[in-house]
């Protein structure tokens, strides 16, 4: 028993060096960059074109910006105003708003847009064997 409480107390010293580093990186982060939070850059969107390509929309401060970013490069495309900015922002998907369905409800939406059913299995032929034998 007078083993494990040596033990004990090197695991809560380890765990409280590691919340005051993660605290000291906190304290430090916002001497460096003047500011308690990153509010004020905002993606709003984003759409992937591409590997490794995207189009985003970007809030900056005041500014709606759209911007291409590749693996090697951000590029400003244009800036937008702030009806398009509500548009994107307030869009529903194209798919009639499928986020936070299940895959199941997505499947059959998508069978049902192409007038398939792709969610009932297609019976084998052995299922069809009236002697019962399978």
């Amino acid at each position: 028993m007078t083993e494990i409480i040596p033990v004990v107390l090197a695991l809560f010293g380890v765990v409280a060096l590691m919340l005051g580093v993660l605290f000291l990186m906190k304290w430090l982060n916002t001497r460096i960059t003047g500011r308690k939070n990153g509010n004020g850059i905002r993606i709003s969107s984003c759409v992937g074109v591409g590997q490794d390509k995207s189009v985003m929309a970007v809030k900056a401060g005041s500014k709606n910006l759209l911007i291409g970013v590749t693996q090697g490069s951000i590029t400003l495309i244009c800036e937008l105003s702030n009806e398009d900015m509500a548009l994107i922002e307030g869009a529903p998907s194209a798919d009639g708003d499928m986020a936070g369905r299940s895959f199941a409800e997505c499947m059959k939406y998508n069978a049902a847009k192409l007038g398939r059913d792709f969610i009932t299995p297609k019976p084998h032929k052995d299922d069809n064997d009236d002697n019962g034998n399978s």
